[in-house]
């Protein structure tokens, strides 16, 4: 049995789309749903949203798009994994392939345990250091 289990959990990617394009039909997934989204800051940043649901495991796609401000890309899109499988390179290449000069914005590992190694939440709280981490220079 392996020490730890590394998955990657959630992958966020802003891309540039041509104007008014909205979000495609990706295959392996179903739109769940397509809603205006209601703005939960001061600045208002998408107007719509679009779920995607794997048909083959728990996987979700939430896709923004009609943006309301313009220094923000076209699209920006999050992509949430099955907590089972995490998300493959395939899941984020169906979606990659629709994206043109794209940039990963956020990527989250879920790194899992098993219960013999004693690594509990214990040891988690006392142990880990989490934030945003950045490319120092050499």
């Amino acid at each position: 049995m392996p020490a730890a289990v590394v998955l990657l959990d959630r992958v966020q990617i802003l891309s540039w789309a041509p104007r008014g394009r909205k979000p495609p039909l990706i295959g392996g997934y179903k739109i769940v749903r397509d809603c205006f989204v209601r703005r939960q800051t001061t600045t208002a940043t998408y107007a719509r949203s679009r779920q995607y649901q794997r048909t083959t495991n728990d996987a979700k796609i939430f896709w923004q798009y009609q943006r309301l401000k313009g220094w923000l890309k076209p699209w920006k899109i999050t992509m949430v994994a099955d907590d089972a499988s995490g998300l493959s390179y395939e899941e984020i290449g169906e979606v990659l392939k629709y994206c043109r000069y794209y940039r990963f914005l956020t990527v989250e590992i879920a790194v899992d345990f098993p219960l013999s190694v004693g690594i509990d939440k214990g040891f988690v709280r006392q142990h880990a250091v989490f934030g945003k981490s950045r490319r120092r220079a050499k």
